[in-house]
């Protein structure tokens, strides 16, 4: 076939088998396969697969309670600094109110707490301090919440062995998840509704404080996990957190039965192995959420930088805690305030329906072609086929997910894949009628066919690329398919079909084409 170069044969062949091998684990399609090549194949979305829908709330209200508190706090040392007595503090909506023993000192004060704070009014009237909270503080503590909130979600996701999920924020304080497939989705919910907020106390041993349920300042009662009527008074400033945790796994221990070892970064090593150091004999909480898991006895320094926590756990439950403390704390609960359950037998009908409406649409196309343009209506539909091949391959190549819109848009790839061969055979019409040699005619009726077929193809891209930007998870589902169906035929009318036209002309010797 002297007449199409070899380089390009070449690549022709390499795409077509590529595309025919790598759709293979996406047509046999099974779960949990075991085989590296097998697990290559296109994943189904939770309208097709069958999972939850979940969206969540951060509460920003708890947030902006402990940024009150914090103010609280630092008023409390910034007075004690100074030596100025606070007789009253009062907390109301986004306000805080302090009242002093004296007017002294309060300007002070008033300029060491602005120098934490930024975005808060903070005003002076006789002996009181008035700091209120403003819209551009709260939208910003806001906005960093539901950052962190999206990248621990995600992070608690993965560690949980779903597969492509959809995880994106929802509006100011939301965020969506959809997870194809999840077969305990209350598990799933019982990992994102806890904060997992991980901090380490020395407990107090004042029982005259316990007794009458007032904790002093710097102080604070806590409950037992396991039985509230314990109560528990520890230091309310933690001698570790658990932001300095690189580390966490279910482990089992030989006396405490299933627990959780974790590790500490160099800081948190220091900070641990100083408080076990200086505070031998003494109790040290381990709290989780506002609970105390369990509260120990210092028998020796823990200067390794790393230890265990027991409490009663089953396995399952060590799992899921060290899960969550490998994620991180959340900065404020989560509160779902939306859940739907799709069945996998929704998900079979549309993919049923999806594969009858691929299979009519093509055999339609196909009739059609063969009537108008005969032999050459074939080597069309033959490009046509292949370029299916050539989206399921790519498809699940890159691990898509496919949704309901993605089936429309391979759909839709078929109804217009033949677009361009239709231009080039018209092309090659116009041409056929100046007499000029046969294999010269095909490549006139290509060449001036091209322009017109790149124009049009990259509107479309165009167009698909601005929906992927912009739209949510099915609409960029669709957006895929599109433009992956859109390259594939591309590659099929001006590469393969070229070279199917020079096979057929060259095998049948042909000398003159009728079209």
């Amino acid at each position: 076939m002297k007449n199409y170069p070899l380089w390009k044969t070449f690549i022709v062949f390499l795409i077509i088998i590529f595309a025919f091998v790598f759709a293979i684990p996406s047509i046999i399609y099974k779960e949990d396969t075991g085989n590296w090549f097998l697990e290559n194949k296109i994943n189904l979305g939770l309208d097709l697969q069958g999972g939850s829908y979940l969206l969540l709330e951060v509460e920003s209200e708890i947030l902006f309670k402990e940024e009150l508190e914090n103010f609280s706090d630092t008023i409390r040392l910034l007075s004690r600094e100074n030596k100025v007595k606070i007789n009253d503090i009062n907390a109301n909506n986004d306000n805080l109110f302090i009242r002093f023993a004296s007017s002294e000192k309060l300007e002070i004060i008033r300029k060491k707490f602005l120098e934490n704070y930024r975005d808060v009014n903070v005003s002076i009237n006789n002996n009181s301090i008035k700091i209120q909270v403003t819209n551009v503080f709260k939208k910003a503590v806001q906005e960093a919440a539901i950052k962190q909130s999206l990248e621990i979600v995600r992070k608690r996701i993965d560690e949980s062995g779903t597969k492509e999920p959809l995880i994106q924020r929802s509006g100011k304080n939301r965020i969506l998840l959809q997870l194809p497939g999840v077969k305990d989705p209350e598990r799933i919910k019982d990992l994102l509704g806890k904060t997992a907020k991980l901090t380490f106390h020395m407990v107090d041993e004042d029982v005259a404080a316990l007794k009458a349920n007032i904790a002093p300042f710097g102080k604070m009662i806590v409950s037992d996990l396991y039985d509230p009527d314990i109560k528990y008074l520890i230091e309310k400033k933690s001698s570790v957190g658990g932001e300095n945790l690189v580390d966490a796994k279910a482990s089992f221990d030989t006396n405490e039965g299933h627990a959780v070892s974790f590790r500490f970064d160099t800081t948190g090593a220091q900070k641990f192995g100083k408080a076990t150091t200086e505070n031998i004999g003494k109790r040290f909480a381990v709290v989780l959420d506002g609970v105390v898991i369990t509260a120990p006895v210092i028998r020796s320094a823990i200067t390794g930088g790393s230890g265990i926590i027991s409490g009663n756990f089953t396995s399952q439950e060590a799992t899921d805690l060290a899960v969550l403390l490998r994620a991180g704390a959340l900065p404020a609960p989560l509160l779902i305030v939306e859940e739907r359950s799709v069945g996998p037998g929704l998900g079979a009908d549309s993919i049923a329906a999806g594969k009858t409406a691929a299979i009519i649409g093509m055999l339609l196309v196909c009739l059609f072609m063969i009537l108008i343009y005969g032999s050459f209506g074939v080597i069309a539909n033959i490009s046509l086929i292949a370029n299916l091949f050539i989206i399921l391959s790519l498809l699940g190549t890159i691990g898509a997910t496919l949704t309901l819109p993605g089936i429309a848009g391979i759909v839709l790839t078929i109804g217009i894949a033949v677009d361009a061969n239709v231009l080039i055979f018209e092309r090659i019409k116009e041409e056929n009628l100046k007499k000029t040699k046969i294999f010269e005619t095909i490549k006139r009726g290509f060449d001036k066919a091209l322009s017109t077929i790149l124009d049009a193809n990259i509107t479309t891209l165009i167009a698909s690329l601005l929906l992927f930007v912009f739209g949510s998870g099915p609409i960029k589902g669709f957006a895929i398919t599109l433009s992956l169906g859109v390259i594939a035929s591309m590659f099929t009318a001006l590469m393969l079909t070229n070279f199917l036209i020079h096979f057929y002309l060259s095998f049948r010797n042909k000398k003159e084409i009728n079209l």
